[in-house]
């Protein structure tokens, strides 16, 4: 039976949502702790996946009794994040549920932003390094396949990834709007605000090729410059400097006015030869005269545009999660079913064996009266059920009728078939 396969597995893990992050960095504050992890836990299982990402430590067990095997892998999690049990800072999942919560973790469903595409890559890599050390199973194959599957439907079907859900991710995505491959563009960072070295970090991790500081005065440009490994540019001739750039993120703080005017961004556009330039307002105050916006080839955005743009992100994938958890269920049904198949299949074929061997056995018995044969056949096919029941009468009546009920529904089943 399918359920007798995925009893076999267990999870065991904290999270974002159980565990702040001091507590799960104690037990894997890397990525790399994974592999310890596996290797302390291979005696617990015969299959084993660690997962560790920012968001979460988990392990995957399947073992003959895994409720077992989670306890103890739960006591060793405890024991490394100095507490006496795991308590309500960790989870513990069995048989079904823990393979439904493999299939969100694939879809991006537990993650702290819902559809981001990052934990998917993350649950491979722990795939690949359990598969070298040995360690994936037939169990943990089926399981990490529905995942899989799971995870691309949800990919394809829904627009669960498809919006930002927060400011810098916003600013990432409109970027790609009005450049396209940010890969050989570059950022401009004027001031030294925190919001315009997260934009700037963020604009990185979407592809960004070149960061520039400007030298605006004091120490903090160039510990900015070292921090984002960007290049210190003089600002003395501010549309010569913005000119350079693709993108430009002001990141002011306390000026008495803007610190980039209308005129600047102006004479930058005529130095760019019109290419268009994107400008993301970071400032308290506003450090980008709004005149900017009214400039052909000048894009401007303040925190407030990118905070509408997140705002309609997490609507958006809010509606697309419902979705995804339904295509969740009913890949797991898939899975259960897949499993349930193959499980039955050697006893189908035995079944077949055993009838046309009877069968054979029936028509050289009957010495060619065909009546004669399906008689002996019929009687033969009968002896073993007609015996079990008896016996099943004498020493569990419940089980007896259990096991009436059934042949009566497979043979009422035929029957209906036979007759439509």
């Amino acid at each position: 039976m399918a359920g007798d396969v995925l009893s076999r597995l267990g999870l065991v893990g904290l999270s974002h949502r159980t565990a702040p992050a001091s507590l799960r960095d104690r037990i894997a504050a890397e990525e790399a702790m994974a592999v310890v992890w596996a290797d302390r836990f291979a005696g617990l299982a015969a299959e084993t996946l660690v997962l560790v990402t920012c968001d979460r430590v988990e392990t995957f067990l399947v073992a003959d009794d895994p409720a077992e095997a989670v306890e103890r892998a739960a006591a060793d999690f405890a024991a490394a994040a100095g507490l006496e049990r795991l308590g309500e800072h960790g989870y513990r999942r069995l048989a079904t549920d823990a393979a439904r919560h493999l299939f969100r973790i694939g879809a991006s469903l537990d993650s702290m932003v819902v559809g981001e595409p990052q934990v998917l890559g993350q649950l491979k890599e722990a795939d690949r390094r359990a598969r070298q050390a040995g360690r994936v199973g037939p169990v943990l194959d089926l399981a990490l396949s529905g995942a899989y599957a799971a995870a691309k439907r949800v990919r394809t079907e829904t627009a669960i990834g498809e919006r930002p859900v927060s400011i810098a991710a916003a600013a990432g995505h409109v970027a790609r709007d009005i450049h396209g491959d940010l890969s050989s563009l570059s950022v401009l960072v004027v001031g030294t605000a925190e919001m315009g070295e997260l934009l700037v970090e963020a604009l990185t991790a979407s592809g960004l090729g070149r960061r520039a500081v400007a030298e605006t005065g004091g120490l903090r440009p160039a510990a900015l410059a070292r921090r984002l490994e960007a290049r210190l540019v003089p600002f003395d001739q501010p549309a010569a400097a913005i000119a350079a750039a693709d993108i430009v993120v002001c990141a002011t703080a306390g000026a008495a006015g803007p610190s980039i005017s209308a005129a600047m961004v102006r004479d930058a556009l005529r130095l760019r030869r019109r290419r268009p330039l994107f400008l993301v307002d970071a400032a308290m105050p506003a450090g980008i005269d709004p005149a900017v916006q009214a400039l052909d080839g000048a894009f401007l955005y303040t925190l407030a545009d990118l905070e509408r743009l997140a705002l309609d992100g997490r609507a958006m994938r809010a509606g697309a999660a419902a979705e995804a958890e339904a295509i969740v269920d009913e890949e797991l049904g898939r899975l259960v079913e897949r499993i349930g198949m193959r499980d039955v299949g050697p006893a189908i074929r035995a079944l077949a064996t055993r009838f046309e061997h009877e069968r054979r056995q029936a028509l050289a018995d009957g010495g060619g009266d065909a009546d004669r044969a399906t008689q002996l056949l019929a009687a033969r096919l009968m002896h073993g059920p007609v015996a079990e029941l008896r016996r099943l009468a004498s020493e569990d009546p419940a089980l007896r009728a259990t096991a009436e009920g059934l042949i009566r529904r497979m043979f009422e089943a035929t029957k209906e078939e036979g007759g439509s």
